[in-house]
């Protein structure tokens, strides 16, 4: 009995980890402006493929064409969800990313670069529409929050190996680097994962089902959890489900809600616009360590972060970490926010040229313990395996219109009211979501899929 429990732990982690390959994809594609931005600005050739710095208006679309992309990656989603199953839909999201840096390992041309950086977010946003719901139901109760953490190591690692090779490798080079991992992925997972039982099993393919089941469990003794997931599945037929009967339904609609504000809460705490503008931002912080330096130490923090969740997410809950996240980015926003309103009044900041990077060390720290990844994990966890088509995508939609927007709107925040009350108005909104995260979200910690749906339905 022991082996078995080893050999279980031993393969679902495994299985955790190849699909989380795709996360890693995605957090090189986040972090892909921070070290290349600086270089195609720059007037020095041998910095520059380009040969000449790109304008204000190609600079801001090199950025800003990820998160459009965003938007369209949960349609690629729905459309293979009708023909296809969790798992060769994670496939499938990962090919425009594949496009985009096989893309720049031929061509530099502006507008070729921002087709590609569309591609790396039309594909990042099919990988977080269905990486989370994937990785919950291939889990137990028990080690749900755990295994959908390690997507969130994951993408810290890529923004990590982004941020440390970027600024020494030639844009092809760096393009080379970022394809080994999504061939390891298709080895890895394709060849090796199974589909998710609630798939098989949505699909009539019981046989299959418990064969996979077996796999991921490492054990044949499975019959009592199958029995179970069949019941999950049978409460609510999938030819019967709607729109119009997702909306009438008042766990549906509330279950919804609360993702889509998470959502909210996430992308408006500014995480992209720091991970985008890094470099950017520490140029004009006049720190004590070299910008390129600056946004390395984030990205340890920010894995740093990702770990202890790992730890805490099934033993604390929910509800109290993402609550506790709130609170400390909404301190180190507002610490921020005062030191660049000092430096732009003319005082004399240089005692306090630590503030900037302890600012945001602790920000992306607790951003990642909590609210970079608890939201995707909550997500996969609310809804019946019936209705996650439509779930995950209204709510990765909603996430990805969010990232457009303050990807975009960043700059002008910074221009028009001052980088100190662009990081102030992030900070009150932080505040909002903690209380929010008090007052309204459930605690799902160790609880299946219908205790959840009891919950939502009170």
């Amino acid at each position: 009995m022991g082996d078995s429990g080893e050999k279980s732990a031993r393969f679902i982690y495994f299985a955790a980890w190849a699909a989380s390959l795709t996360a890693f994809a995605t957090g090189t594609c986040f972090s892909w402006t921070s070290p290349i931005l600086p270089k195609l600005q720059s007037p020095d050739s041998d910095l520059n493929p380009l040969g000449e710095p790109v304008s204000r208006s190609e600079s801001a679309w090199i950025v800003a064409a990820m998160g459009l992309g965003l938007i369209f990656g949960p349609a690629l989603i729905i459309l293979s969800l009708k023909f296809s199953t969790k798992k060769y839909s994670l496939l499938l999201s990962i090919a425009p990313i594949f496009v985009a840096h096989a893309t720049l390992l031929i061509t530099y041309q502006p507008k070729m670069i921002i087709l590609a950086r569309f591609f790396m977010g039309v594909g990042t946003g099919a990988v977080w529409s269905v990486l989370g719901s994937f990785i919950a139901e291939i889990s137990e109760d028990k080690n749900r929050g755990l295994l959908g953490s390690i997507s969130g190591i994951m993408i810290n690692l890529g923004g990590l190996l982004a941020s440390v090779v970027g600024p020494v490798l030639h844009i092809r080079y760096f393009s080379l680097v970022h394809l080994v991992p999504l061939i390891l992925f298709y080895i890895l997972f394709g060849f090796f994962v199974p589909d998710s039982p609630y798939d098989l099993l949505v699909g009539n393919r019981h046989e299959e089902a418990e064969i996979s089941l077996k796999k991921l469990r490492g054990s044949n003794n499975v019959e009592k959890e199958l029995a179970f997931m069949k019941d999950t599945v049978d409460t609510k037929g999938e030819d019967k489900v709607t729109l119009s009967v997702f909306l009438n339904d008042r766990g549906l609609r509330k279950g919804l809600m609360i993702c889509i504000a998470l959502m909210l809460f996430q992308q408006f705490s500014g995480i992209v616009a720091v991970i985008c503008y890094a470099e950017t931002i520490f140029n004009l912080a006049s720190g004590f360590i070299r910008p390129a330096h600056s946004v390395i130490v984030l990205n340890l923090f920010g894995l740093v972060g990702t770990i202890t969740n790992t730890f805490l997410v099934d033993r604390m809950g929910r509800k109290m970490l993402l609550t506790s996240s709130c609170i400390v980015e909404a301190i180190s926003l507002f610490s921020l926010g005062a030191y660049f309103y000092l430096l732009k009044a003319g005082v004399n900041v240089s005692a306090f040229s630590w503030v900037p990077l302890a600012s945001l060390m602790i920000f992306i720290a607790f951003f990642n313990i909590a609210l970079g990844i608890i939201p995707w994990i909550v997500a996969g966890e609310l809804f019946h395996t019936s209705v996650k088509a439509i779930a995950s995508t209204a709510i990765s939609l909603s996430n990805f219109i969010f990232t457009f927007l303050i990807t975009m709107c960043f700059p002008y925040m910074v221009e028009y009211l001052g980088m100190s009350w662009a990081f102030w108005t992030f900070a009150m909104i932080m505040v909002v979501g903690a209380i929010f995260c008090v007052l309204v979200l459930p605690e799902t910690k160790g609880k299946n899929f219908q205790d959840i749906q009891k919950l939502l339905n009170k």
